[in-house]
């Protein structure tokens, strides 16, 4: 599957350096072309891939993110976006806030991300009580990502336990209750983008994700 192309990155590189109303309006049909359409092909051509998975993910066009900015209360004024981006998940809608696959297009290549990205606190509750009460499983879910050769992602952690969970600061897994975000990454190169293999890759990472997007789900073997 190909769909993105040299013209793709071009796009985004031109937007870089003229990230304006006219520029986009002008090249609103290159963008369409090389970037929206393709990208929303790829999301779609993921779930099917997936639909036989232990989570099945979807999406499409629906749940790609908005090129414009929202600039009201912000000192960056630009105007557009310089990436392309959307999602997969169980329910096919962007509202979701757990068990995402995350991909991103930007100038140089991107990257796609899978798990529960920056939750609020409530919505770490369930996680963290989870990690807590079924510490050997979440051994388990560790040890098959290591055997896949992915990690979680170190970024968004707290410095200190989370409000409610001071008495398991000598947990084994305390380092992992301070997470805001359970991810693992791909990255990709723009090569990956054109030659199609960015489909390849990005399935194999959705598929090692699966011991961590069904680990909330005793009911769900993971």
């Amino acid at each position: 599957m190909t769909g993105f192309s040299t013209e793709s990155f071009t796009f985004l590189r031109g937007l870089e350096d003229n990230n304006n109303r006219d520029w986009f309006n002008e090249n609103k049909a290159q963008f369409a072309k090389h970037l929206e359409q393709p990208f929303a092909d790829l999301l779609e051509a993921l779930s099917n891939r997936l639909s036989d998975a232990r989570r099945p993910l979807s999406g499409g066009k629906s749940t790609m993110f908005r090129m414009n900015r929202d600039v009201r209360f912000s000192k960056d004024k630009t105007l557009y976006k310089t990436n392309v981006s959307g999602m997969l998940t169980p329910s096919g809608s962007k509202s979701e806030v757990s068990s995402i696959l995350y991909l991103h297009l930007q100038s140089g290549g991107g990257f796609a991300a899978a798990g529960y990205y920056n939750l609020s606190p409530k919505q770490l509750i369930p996680i963290r009580d989870a990690i807590v009460e079924r510490a050997e499983r979440f051994d388990e879910v560790l040890a098959e990502l290591s055997q896949s050769g992915r990690s979680l992602d170190d970024d968004q952690m707290l410095s200190s336990m989370p409000r409610g969970y001071a008495q398991h600061s000598a947990h084994r897994h305390a380092a992992h209750i301070r997470r805001k975000s359970l991810l693992i990454q791909q990255p990709l190169a723009e090569d990956d983008w054109i030659s199609g293999d960015v489909i390849d890759h990005v399935e194999r990472l959705a598929r090692d994700a699966m011991p961590l997007l069904t680990f909330q789900d005793p009911a769900r073997p993971s």
